[in-house]
């Protein structure tokens, strides 16, 4: 499933324009409940997804931006991120979600990262695939333009905070945990790359 939900000429065209990706994989285990409502996201509906882009947004300080959600535990922020839809594709997508969800204007430093996931249960396995893009802001001012996206604040991280946002996700209540597990993974990435370039 990973082949179909990837497009091997689309990733070559981003690597050669933005750089080779670190690419990572991981197979997690989750609740049947998790999975059927994950496995609905991916294939079925008008907002069906192939994947997401991640948004790894530099400020001029160097600090990365976060967001947080009206529905998420209180005080739990993470990077950005947006569903590639099935019709679209991940660099017009990359940059819509830019716009929609800070309304800022950036350039594109880096091809990050490529994380396939194998999501688990039951017997059962569902690919998804985050493309990890780092962007660096040029100007604008910081509001998100989607309402749907419920977005209700914005926070800044230093590289070596995104380890405390990782464990922090990795720590949520059951009902929260999948989710949490599942977000740690990008940035722990994220905090691994960016503090070897630095």
């Amino acid at each position: 499933m990973i082949q179909r939900l990837m497009d091997p000429t689309e990733i070559e065209a981003l690597a050669t324009k933005f750089g080779e990706p670190c690419r990572r994989t991981c197979d997690m285990e989750v609740s049947p409940a998790t999975y059927d409502a994950w496995s609905r996201k991916v294939s079925t509906g008008p907002v069906a997804c192939r994947g997401e882009v991640i948004m790894v947004i530099l400020r001029p300080n160097g600090n990365v931006l976060l967001h947080t959600k009206g529905f998420y535990p209180s005080g739990v922020y993470r990077l950005l991120s947006g569903r590639v839809l099935w019709q679209d594709d991940v660099e017009h997508t990359l940059f819509r979600e830019v716009a929609e969800e800070t309304s800022l204007e950036v350039s594109v430093e880096r091809f990050l990262g490529l994380l396939e996931y194998r999501f688990h249960s039951q017997g059962q396995a569902l690919s998804f695939v985050s493309y990890l893009f780092q962007l660096r802001e040029l100007g604008g001012q910081l509001c998100c333009l989607d309402e749907g996206e419920a977005i209700t604040d914005f926070r800044e991280a230093s590289v070596a905070e995104l380890s405390d946002v990782a464990a922090q996700l990795e720590r949520l209540e059951p009902r929260w945990r999948d989710w949490g597990n599942f977000r740690a993974v990008a940035h722990h990435l994220v905090r691994e790359l960016l503090a070897s370039s630095e």
